[in-house]
């Protein structure tokens, strides 16, 4: 299932582009889901509550606009895609400081939309596919790897922190990290590996993770570890 939402105040803009999603995804064959907002400020007070795979906002409405909303979901949410459908130009640069998929004029909706539905669907397919399967007492959880934060190992146990809370695994941190297999997840100490997606700052010895947890790095790592970040950032 692909999730879009829309955060548009117009009424016919609103109209135009779920019938766009509809028929696009429709002739794909693939299920969908679209969460319409009309107010800026209510969609901000649910954005913890759940994610989707691709935002299209509405740059100026009413009270906050879409930069500031798309600021917002960048806090929480690294990966999904974010596109700006507008009537006004000047914002473009702002735009893609939030690390913006697109920039549609409103007067192209109909081309441009589709033409980054196109461009978008593989990755978006690619990301729900990687997902790190657990499995407890006969039930399997499914966790998407742009969920999880970091991995801290205690005792017998590894504490996979994720979005969704801490899943306890009694498995080696090494272990972990090699049914994982992606080059996000960084070790960064014995007992601490790390999803750079979620780094958002490092302050002296400590990475500033996305949950605001401060995992730690020794003094001798901490250059490489720094490098490490860096390279996958740049």
């Amino acid at each position: 299932m692909i999730r879009i939402a829309i955060v548009e105040d117009e009424e016919n803009c609103i109209k135009k582009e779920t019938e766009i999603i509809k028929q696009y995804f429709v002739g794909k064959r693939i299920p969908y889901d679209i969460a319409v907002h009309m107010n800026v400020e209510w969609f901000l007070m649910g954005l913890k509550e759940e994610v989707f795979d691709l935002y299209i906002l509405d740059v100026k409405m009413p009270f906050k606009n879409g930069l500031e909303a798309a600021r917002e979901i960048r806090k929480l949410y690294p990966d999904p895609a974010i596109i700006f459908v507008t009537n006004y130009i000047d914002y473009a640069v702002e735009a893609y400081e939030v690390n913006t998929y697109r920039y549609i004029p409103k007067s192209n909706l109909g081309e441009k939309l589709l033409q980054a539905l196109d461009s978008l669907l593989p990755k978006i397919l690619e990301k729900e596919k990687r997902c790190y399967m657990v499995e407890k007492r006969g039930e399997i959880d499914k966790i998407p790897y742009s969920d999880i934060y970091y991995l801290k190992k205690d005792g017998k146990y590894v504490d996979l922190v994720h979005r969704g809370g801490i899943t306890k695994l009694r498995k080696t941190l090494i272990g972990i990290l090699q049914e994982l297999d992606g080059k996000e997840f960084l070790p960064v100490e014995k007992s601490y590996a790390v999803n750079i997606r979620h780094v958002m700052q490092i302050k002296g010895c400590d990475l500033i993770m996305r949950d605001g947890a401060a995992v730690p790095v020794g003094t001798a790592r901490i250059g490489k570890v720094k490098k490490e970040i860096l390279d996958f950032w740049g």
